[in-house]
């Protein structure tokens, strides 16, 4: 099932993202019939660099950022005005590894988020903070808060491939099934 594209895009302009379409991706098996750049989430949160999804995986990552913004706001005292991206769309097995079966990154379904830029701070990056800091207090919340938004989130202590970023991503599974480490 494609879900409805245009919706979709109403649901993200609603939302204040920006993003615009891009040429489809065919890259053998990898691909995505419309991607969208995207650089801007909802409030002005910047994507460094821009990313390249699927509308479905866009906006997930636009509903989660609210959370991302709202946790800020509490345990930081100021918000995050920039997610830094290590990756979305690339033509690849899970963990880089060519044998592996295709990552959702092939499918521009799927984002890493490396670190948090709030004004005033040291960028935040992801599984470097101390434990008891405030900044480590808010990786744990915004991760835990992604589980609702995506069907994989992987991070620090689910495998060495995710010890330095946040892998999202929004890949089909059987009856619902979320995998949230």
């Amino acid at each position: 099932i494609v879900p409805d594209d245009n919706a979709c895009l109403g649901r993200l302009e609603r939302l204040g993202v920006k993003a615009e379409p891009v040429a489809p991706l065919l890259d053998g098996m990898c691909g995505a019939a419309r991607p969208l750049r995207v650089t801007v989430l909802p409030d002005g949160v910047a994507l460094a660099p821009a990313a390249t999804l699927t509308c479905t995986a866009a906006e997930a990552l636009a509903r989660w950022s609210t959370e991302v913004r709202v946790t800020g706001e509490r345990l930081l005292g100021k918000a995050p005005q920039k997610l830094q991206i290590g990756g979305s769309y690339e033509c690849r097995g899970q963990n880089h590894d060519p044998s592996a079966k295709l990552s959702e990154h092939a499918y521009a379904n799927g984002v890493d988020v490396m670190g948090f830029v709030v004004e005033g701070r040291a960028p935040i990056a992801v599984g470097a903070s101390r434990e008891g800091t405030p900044e480590a207090a808010f990786e744990a919340a915004v991760r835990a808060r992604a589980c609702g938004f995506f069907r994989t989130v992987l991070g620090p202590g689910s495998d060495p491939a995710h010890a330095n970023h946040l892998h999202l991503d929004e890949r089909e599974r059987p009856a619902g099934h979320r995998l949230c480490q």
